[in-house]
Order: C-alpha cells, then sequence, then structure tokens
C-alpha cells in the first residue's frame, strides 16, 4: 500500500501562523487608512466651515495644499512600511513558533524509530510546551518499562536455562555412566535419576504456573473461609518438612478470621512460605500468625532462621531470585515459589511484605479481604 505524503508540520505551521499575521496586517492597515480618511475629511470640512467656503463632504481634497498632500502621502508610505515591517516580523514569529514545536516532535519520532530498531536505552530530551515536555516523560517512561521487560525476557531465558541445565547435566551423567557400565544401576541410582527428573518436573510444572499467573489467567474459586482454621492445618501438614530442632505453631485470636479467598490458592501461598522457612531455619521456631488489622486479615511467617541481607531483600519476590544460590539449589527450592505467592495474594487484592534480620529471621507477610458480614452469613 502505497503510503499517502502528507505536509510537514513545520510547513502546516509556519503557513497556518503567516496566514494569520498577513490577514491581521492587511486589516488593521485598511481599518486605519479609512479611519485616517475619514479623519482628514472632516478636519477639512471643519477647516471649509471656518473659512465659510462650505465645500461638501469629500471635496476637502479638492481644495487642499501641497502641505496636506504631502501629509496623505507620508500616512501612506507609512501605513506601507509598517506592513512589510509587521510582514518580516510575522514571517519570524511564524518560523520561530513552528520550529519550537516541530522540532520536539521530530526527536520524539526519532527516539521511537530507535526504540523500533532494538535501542532500548534511547531516551529523549525534548523542552518546548509542558504538553511536549509530559509527552517526552511519557515516552522515556514507555522506553524504561520496555528495556526492563526486555532485561527480565533475557534473564528469564538464562534462569530457565541454567535452571534445566544442572538437573539434565546430572541425569545425562548418570545414564550415560550406567549405559557405559561405569555405573551400577541399582535402587539409590534409580533414586537419584527420580529426583533429577522430579526437580524438572516441578521446575516445569512452575514455569507454566508462574506465565499463566503473570497473564492473569490464573482461576479462583472464591468462598468465606476461616484464615485461622486453613493456617491450622497446613501448620500440621508442615511438620514433615520441619527439622526436629524447630518449633513450628500457629497463633490464632480466639474468634474466626473469615476471609473472601480461594483456599487452594492461599493454602498454596502458605506451603511455598512455610517450606522457605523450613529450608532456612535449622533450630529456633517458625510461627505463623493471623491477626485482623486496618481491615483486612494479615497473616505471617515468622521464622528465626539464617535471615535474608538487606541487598537481597527487596529482590525475593522477582523469579529465580535467590539470597543464596548455592543453598538453595542443594535443598531443591526452584526461586519461583515467593513470585507465583506474590501474584496469588495481589489477585486477592491483598499485599506481600517482607522483614529480615540476617541471622535473627525472616517474617513474611501478607494480606487478604475479610469477608464482609452479610457474606459471613450467607
Amino acid at each position: 500500500m502505497a503510503r499517502v505524503r502528507r505536509p510537514r508540520l513545520f510547513f502546516q505551521v509556519f503557513t497556518s501562523t503567516l496566514i494569520v499575521s498577513l490577514a491581521s496586517i492587511l486589516a488593521t492597515g485598511l481599518i486605519a487608512r479609512a479611519a485616517l480618511s475619514r479623519a482628514f475629511d472632516d478636519y477639512m470640512v471643519h477647516i471649509a466651515d471656518t473659512t465659510g467656503m462650505m465645500p461638501g463632504r469629500g471635496m476637502g481634497r479638492m481644495v487642499i495644499g501641497s502641505a496636506e498632500q504631502t501629509f496623505l502621502s507620508a500616512v501612506d508610505r507609512g501605513i506601507v512600511v509598517s506592513a512589510l515591517v509587521a510582514v518580516v516580523i510575522a514571517a519570524i514569529a511564524a518560523y520561530l513558533v513552528a520550529r519550537s514545536l516541530s522540532r520536539p516532535v521530530g526527536q520524539l519520532t526519532a527516539g521511537a524509530r530507535a526504540l523500533a530498531a532494538g535501542d532500548l536505552d534511547h531516551r529523549v530530551d525534548v523542552g518546548g510546551p509542558e504538553e511536549l515536555g509530559e509527552l517526552a516523560d511519557a515516552f522515556n517512561d514507555m522506553a524504561g518499562s520496555l528495556e526492563q521487560a526486555e532485561l527480565l525476557r533475557r534473564r528469564l531465558v538464562s534462569d530457565v536455562a541454567h535452571e534445566l541445565r544442572n538437573p539434565i547435566a546430572a541425569l545425562r551423567a548418570q545414564a550415560e555412566g550406567v549405559a557405559e557400565g561405569v555405573l551400577p544401576l541399582d535402587d539409590a541410582r534409580v533414586a537419584s535419576m527420580v529426583d533429577d527428573i522430579s526437580h524438572l518436573s516441578r521446575l516445569v510444572d512452575e514455569l507454566q504456573e508462574l506465565s499463566v499467573a503473570e497473564a492473569g489467567r490464573l482461576r479462583y474459586e472464591w468462598a468465606d473461609l476461616d484464615a485461622c482454621d486453613l493456617v491450622r492445618r497446613e501448620v500440621e501438614r508442615a511438620r514433615a518438612i520441619v527439622s526436629d530442632e524447630v518449633s513450628l505453631h500457629a497463633e490464632c485470636p480466639p474468634d474466626a478470621v473469615a476471609v473472601r479467598a480461594d483456599e487452594f490458592r492461599i493454602a498454596q501461598v502458605l506451603r511455598n512460605l512455610l517450606a522457605n522457612a523450613a529450608r532456612h531455619t535449622s533450630t529456633g521456631e517458625i510461627v505463623v500468625s493471623v491477626a485482623e488489622r486496618d481491615g483486612v486479615a494479615r497473616v505471617a511467617v515468622r521464622d528465626t532462621g539464617s535471615g535474608i541481607p538487606a541487598e537481597d531483600l527487596p529482590h525475593i519476590f522477582e523469579r529465580f531470585y535467590r539470597a543464596d544460590a548455592a543453598r538453595s539449589s542443594a535443598t531443591g527450592g526452584t526461586g519461583l515459589g515467593l513470585a507465583i505467592s506474590r501474584r496469588i495474594v495481589e489477585d486477592h487484592s491483598g499485599t506481600v511484605t517482607a522483614e529480615s534480620t540476617p541471622g535473627a529471621g525472616t517474617t513474611i507477610a501478607f494480606t487478604l479481604p475479610l469477608a464482609t458480614r452479610g457474606e459471613a452469613e450467607c
């Protein structure tokens, strides 16, 4: 399809401004000339009245002398010169206005083409009117978002490749060793290979679930439930993965804390948080507390484990992020659980927060909307 050629913004603004200015100058000159001519006729009539000549209107010019002729000619020349000067000034003003508007637009166009070509770190510095400045800021924000999205995409590809490489390499080495007769195919070897396959399967499942969650396509079955009952059940379930030297218990108010949520998904969040706490707490205690605060239900998982360094704390909800990569890999974490949990809580209109002191422990809490009284009674 042929591209329609449109007039450039500079030409449009320049021409429009110049035409308006010229029209204004012409109108002003004609009005001024007519007013001066009428005033001069009145003046000549007044002179004729005082001298007794009594000419009709318009007849004054028939009796004017050279001085009056010179005056009118000078007025005409002054109007013409003023009009020419005004035309030059109008042309300069039109040029400056057109340039001040077209240059920022041209910079934005060049920036958009740079982004389209893959230069995601390109930014524009646009002056001019406030609206163009706001447009430039919006453009830079968009460019920053695209750059961040691209970095996350590259990091995701790298992280997935890294996460898949280790179990695949271990599985391949064992399979080749068994095939070549170097390693015996005993129960221990089979169990090790099954562990590697299970890790791969879990990683693929969590990647699929994270992609569905981030696309906003997770399915929820909303119901009113007691957050305390759910917490107590998950605490009992988690006793199997907690060290014998760790005390695990729940703290709940005497009355039920009714929330509007998907029971399966919130249980998934609790299991992720309890699994993380169990992996990083070898001695001490893990406490899951439930409380009503500021019109929401707050569920917190507190442990006395190794803690998280301050520089890592803001990133723990990012996918594949690990404050201690070696330890997490050794204990089977995929680095996706917290990212999935945050998405689930946000889909419940809640928030997730984390506090930690290295060597003293970590508290990860999330909020859930309370069920309204009418809903709870239904």
